[in-house]
């Protein structure tokens, strides 16, 4: 997807890391950048790799992976819009343990390293951003590994599903939710099996908390009840990774464009 140096530098002063930056260091980043829109099952990059830049999500969502040499393979994390990914890797000097792949048509800007690295010797802003979202990555990931060992299966799909009402606002009432990403790649974040899923989903639906029909779930009253309540959302807001992003005009919501599955050519 071709995108003029304007609008590249315009997109990364909306973005939380570059935001605010004098605009020399904006160009420097702009010039190593590159809006990127591909199709579901694209690898971004994969364990093994070196890495070669960072990643901003415009829309759509990815899924990070790690796997056994048996060929098993752990879903860790769910990429979603306004969030970035690849900045620890990027400063590792190592190759990538995990792979990352789209589980959606997406949309992202690609920052290459060489740009990066050149804006955090101009700016030394820059590296502390840096530095506060691997911090902030590294909670996250302290956050779900603590809820995958005291959780239940069925407190991880409330949990999840309280997240997504949270997220769009919804606190009270029967609530109206689209799940973002096809129900087996849930599964397989929350640690279970797509039949696990489908049965927590029919015993909540039979507990007269949900109502299930494909990809739409309905939060009932009595779900909102007991689980989005003033405290209970408090409680979920400190387990629940932040996204201060703000969406960057309207690319957030562009699809990506019929055909166009460029990657990128950084050597």
């Amino acid at each position: 997807m071709h995108t003029s140096f304007d609008d590249l530098s315009l997109m990364l002063g909306e973005i939380a890391l570059f935001r605010g930056l004098p605009l020399t260091v904006i160009a420097e980043v702009a010039r190593a950048s590159q809006v990127l829109s591909l199709p579901k099952g694209r690898v971004i990059y994969a364990a093994g790799d070196r890495p070669r830049g960072l990643y901003y999500v415009m829309s759509g969502h990815l899924k990070t992976v790690v796997s056994s040499p048996e060929g098993g393979e752990k879903v860790i994390e769910i990429l979603s819009p306004r969030q970035v990914f690849g900045v620890a890797e990027l400063f590792a000097d190592a190759a990538c343990v995990s792979t990352v792949e789209t589980v959606t048509p997406v949309v992202v800007m690609a920052v290459g390293r060489d740009g990066v690295f050149r804006a955090m010797e101009q700016e030394p802003e820059v590296a502390r951003r840096m530095l506060s979202a691997m911090a902030e990555r590294q909670s996250s990931i302290e956050r779900d590994i603590a809820a995958d060992c005291f959780q239940s299966g069925s407190a991880k799909v409330v949990a999840y599903l309280a997240r997504l009402a949270v997220e769009h606002g919804c606190e009270a009432g029967q609530v109206e939710l689209e799940l973002e990403i096809p129900k087996h790649v849930l599964a397989a974040r929350l640690g279970f099996t797509p039949e696990t899923l489908s049965r927590i989903f029919r015993e909540l639906s039979d507990a007269g908390m949900i109502h299930v029909h494909g990809k739409q779930v309905t939060l009932m009253e009595a779900f909102s009840r007991q689980y989005l309540t003033r405290p209970g959302v408090r409680r979920l807001a400190a387990v629940t990774p932040r996204r201060a992003e703000r969406p960057v005009g309207n690319w957030r919501d562009r699809a990506p464009a019929p055909g166009v599955t460029g990657m990128v050519a950084w050597g």
